[in-house]
């Protein structure tokens, strides 16, 4: 999103929560935490997770422009991790619903 009138995130924490049964997620919230906004997204992997929670950050009226660099940056990655993915993880994954959880904790730049 490169509108000029959106949010700009500051601070952000991004929580691995790895494969999860959706029925059985216990959720990310921002209580007891330093962070005012948070998302959790799912997908076959890491990285879908990833795009799924800068999605819905984006539909909150904030400017994800940068923030997969950013991500990748703060975890020390060279790219999205693309393994491990539901699809290729055995037995575990043949259930229906289990998908790879990440949540993103943030606050509005300058609100920090």
């Amino acid at each position: 999103m490169t509108d000029n009138t959106a949010n700009r995130i500051g601070e952000f924490e991004l929580i691995d929560h790895g494969l999860e049964h959706s029925q059985y997620f216990q959720g990310c919230g921002v209580a007891f935490t330093r962070f005012a906004d948070v998302v959790t997204g799912i997908g076959d992997t890491p990285a879908d997770a990833i795009d799924d929670c800068l999605e819905q950050i984006a539909m909150n009226g904030f400017d994800t422009e940068g923030m997969e660099a950013r991500i990748m940056e703060q975890e020390g990655w060279d790219a999205l991790p693309e393994k491990p993915s539901r699809v290729h993880c055995g037995n575990y994954c043949d259930a229906e619903d289990i998908y790879y959880h990440v949540s993103i904790r943030w606050n509005e730049e300058g609100a920090e």
